[in-house]
């Protein structure tokens, strides 16, 4: 028996060096047939004796009952967008204001091709690969484990036993697109638009088994942590996980000077059409790790690292019509109706025109031929109306909404133009499907066609009587494509909608230019809306990650009669989030407060998740490394290489059991 467990063992091995010679070295030492063989001697193996079946076995990566739907994964540290640049002014302006924040003359960057892909995080543990989750909201994401275990690039096991945090982005090579395509033509299916429609769509199959048939790929670009171990620069961080066996993607360059990134960008856009996968820019990051400490993030983007677009991809088409679209703010957005024509893989039908301003500078008409533009997943532009004799007249933007009818209203300092009746129809459909959206409440089975639906039919007339939904049964009935269990459905998703998070609620309400991240900062400083409700403009604007600008929106938002009464009626439907008194000012001894702590070591009875939701609600912030900005290191048993760091550079220890007794006194006060 014991030759058969080593035979095992040996083509596991032999199978995930091949497959480390293919994907990461692109080598092929043996046929497909060889390789197939192997495979297939494996299976049999492990089907004859299933006490030998490894979980990181190279046929478990696909396979097993497909799932009935995805979990939600909160992720440990927020995976946050990039800001775009868009010429090389603008890394200039990037550098100097990463001279200015770190008051440095010389700033060491990494510049890499930017893949676009669809991002995700892969988690190992003690060598094994154990979750892989994707973006998200940023806060939380899908577990796609078993979808990215499909991912021959993704090693399912290494050779050190080493546990750690890395993000990448999966996609799908355009030579394996074509033949997919192909195939779906074939079987009389519509075909995917481009290679990262394609992506997206894969991974959120729920069978791992038609996963495994797309042959995804995937390329690490970022580290979270790695246990036990610091590292200096990104850099060294990168080339340490392609020793471990993950593959990055090969085009990056280490640059001294900024002049050097802004060379090094323009040579990789003229070589990305030859590429085997998509590409839209490059990534500049800062290389020194305590830089990037310094520098920090905003609630949206790291300060330390940029993306650089390249040029976008542009097509001629004629404009058949100009539409105005009404927000859920009161914003009017003009919209080019277009002749359909594709762009980078996509048929554009229609392109944002932003505001009047713009219309009038390119002197936009209905029928021009014009140039419209697609970079990435931006909304089409059009960047130039091409010359032509017989025009018709100009466009006149409307002084009164197109919905409601209200007089419109623009300030002589904005170039946006609102309707601004709050009872405007168009406003009121987008302010429900946007409270409903999955990134904010998640009231599933209320997307913006049900919306608009029960909307018309004044079934619903604001937030608030969605949560009076169940007194329109007989209504909602009768109405098309509605049955029993769907009306039973809706209202059990409207009330589980009561237990969201603060944070959540927060977003979900809509406050101009506050989003996920901008609304977990705000619970941060704020564990109740009510005091949040009541806090000043200065206040506000001594937050580090809130502007003036945001912290003016918020205070004019919170001072409306419209919202109070909205946030009073939620509170009467019985919001859990909204029973919460803020506690932080009650109790003085509280040392969290406005603090910088990371954890280490076992905490034993509290897990570590919940140590920093309490931590977070009496208003402290949770980082992932130690730096010269942390205030407290809490150490449990058994603790990492941040004590030793933590003591070189003076910081406070805080002992497990110290750190227990504070957050008891706060939980029982």
């Amino acid at each position: 028996m014991n030759k058969i467990k080593d035979r095992i063992q040996e083509l596991i091995n032999l199978i995930n060096y091949h497959d480390r010679k293919y994907y990461l070295e692109a080598q092929l030492e043996i046929s497909d047939f060889e390789y197939d063989q192997l495979f297939k001697e494996l299976k049999n193996l492990e089907e004859a004796h299933p006490a030998y079946l490894q979980t990181n076995s190279p046929t478990q990566r696909a396979g097993g009952t497909p799932l009935d739907h995805f979990q939600q994964v909160a992720h440990k540290i927020p995976m946050l967008s990039l800001d775009n640049t868009y010429s090389k002014e603008e890394l200039m302006e990037f550098d100097r204001r990463v001279k200015k924040l770190l008051k440095e003359d010389k700033i060491e960057y990494v510049a890499e091709l930017k893949i676009d892909g669809v991002g995700a995080s892969l988690i190992y543990k003690d060598g094994l690969f154990v979750q892989g989750v994707t973006r998200g909201d940023g806060l939380k994401g899908d577990d796609i484990t078993l979808n990215l275990k499909t991912i021959h690039s993704i090693p399912l096991s290494l050779k050190e036993k080493v546990s750690f945090e890395v993000r990448g982005e999966v996609l799908l090579k355009k030579s394996d697109f074509i033949k997919i395509n192909e195939e779906r033509i074939k079987n009389n299916e519509l075909p995917f638009a481009n290679p990262r429609n394609a992506t997206a769509g894969t991974l959120h199959l729920l069978d791992s088994k038609e996963v495994s048939k797309r042959r995804l790929s995937i390329f690490i670009h970022s580290v979270c942590y790695l246990e036990n171990e610091q590292f200096t620069t990104y850099e060294e961080s990168i080339k340490k996980f392609e020793r471990l066996g993950l593959v990055t993607e090969r085009h990056r360059k280490l640059c001294r000077r900024i002049e050097e990134v802004i060379t090094y960008c323009q040579e990789c856009e003229e070589i990305k059409n030859k590429l085997d996968y998509e590409v839209d820019g490059m990534v500049v990051k800062v290389n020194l790790i305590s830089h990037q400490r310094i520098l920090g993030f905003t609630a949206r983007s790291p300060r330390w690292a940029i993306a650089y677009k390249f040029t976008a991809q542009q097509g001629t088409t004629i404009i058949k019509d100009i539409i105005i679209q009404v927000g859920r703010t009161g914003v009017l957005t003009p919209v080019a109706i277009l002749e359909p024509v594709r762009i980078a893989g996509a048929w554009i039908k229609k392109a944002t025109l932003h505001n009047e301003d713009e219309i009038k500078r390119k002197d936009v008409r209905v029928n021009d031929r014009v140039i419209v533009e697609r970079s990435g997943d931006v909304i089409p532009k059009i960047v130039a109306v091409l010359p032509s004799k017989e025009r018709s007249s100009s466009f006149e933007f409307p002084k009164s909404c197109p919905v409601c009818g209200s007089s419109v209203v623009r300030k002589t300092d904005d170039a946006k133009t609102f309707c601004p009746s709050v009872d405007c129809q168009a406003q009121v459909k987008r302010r429900i499907a946007y409270f409903a959206s999955k990134s904010c409440l998640d009231i599933d089975g209320l997307g913006e066609k049900i919306v608009d639906q029960l909307v018309e039919e004044k079934i619903i007339t604001n937030i608030s009587s969605l949560y009076q939904i169940y007194q329109e049964k007989e209504k909602i009935l009768s109405l098309e494509g509605w049955q029993e269990r769907s009306f039973q459905n809706l209202c059990q998703s409207i009330e589980a909608s009561k237990k969201a998070s603060l944070a959540k609620l927060i977003n979900a309400l809509g406050i101009p230019n506050v989003g996920s991240q901008t609304a977990q900062v705000l619970v941060s400083y704020f564990s109740s809306l009510k005091r949040l409700m009541e806090v000043s403009l200065e206040e506000l604007m001594e937050i580090k990650d809130v502007g003036p600008a945001v912290a003016e929106r918020i205070v004019n938002f919170f001072s409306q009669k419209e919202t109070k009464d909205l946030v009073t009626d939620l509170e009467s439907y019985g919001f859990e989030c909204l029973k919460k008194e803020d506690k932080r000012q009650e109790i003085k001894e509280n040392i969290f407060l406005d603090k910088e702590l990371v954890i280490t070591g076992n905490l034993k009875e509290i897990t570590r998740e919940k140590a920093k939701e309490i931590i977070r609600e009496m208003g402290g912030k949770i980082n992932s490394e130690v730096g010269r900005n942390t205030d407290y290191l809490i150490v449990g048993e058994k603790p990492g290489s941040k004590l030793k760091k933590a003591k070189e550079l003076g910081i406070k220890i805080l002992e497990a059991e110290i750190f227990k007794e504070e957050i008891k006194r706060w939980l029982v006060s």
